[in-house]
């Protein structure tokens, strides 16, 4: 594991609590990157699972990490169409109000 140091402890007892999750999660900082990741040892091939989007480890971790199992797929798939939709609908909206600005502009 080049350039990634593997956690095993921390204050909030995050790296004991992903077992709860997975057994087999474990999370390193990757010093290359400067970030966490969460790893899987129960994948075949690479153990990369995903990059953990804090500077921190905390709580949100756990819950990013139950988040984006596999059987909350397609929870996860509707609650991204359902954001990408609204902000379709923003995006639009936007459009709608500058070219009424242009309009009656001129």
């Amino acid at each position: 594991m080049k350039n990634q140091i593997l956690l095993e402890s921390d204050p909030f007892y995050i790296c004991q609590r992903i077992k709860e999750v997975d057994e087999g999660y474990f999370f390193v900082y990757n010093t290359s990157q400067r970030r966490y990741e969460l790893h899987s040892s129960s994948q075949k091939g690479s153990t990369f699972a995903l990059v953990i989007p804090y500077d921190c480890l905390d709580e949100r971790a756990i819950f990013l990490a139950r988040k984006t199992r596999i059987e909350n797929i397609d929870k996860l798939i509707r609650e991204m169409d359902a954001e990408n939709e609204k902000r379709e609908k923003k995006l639009q909206k936007q459009a709608i109000e500058q070219a009424k600005e242009v309009i009656y502009d001129s």
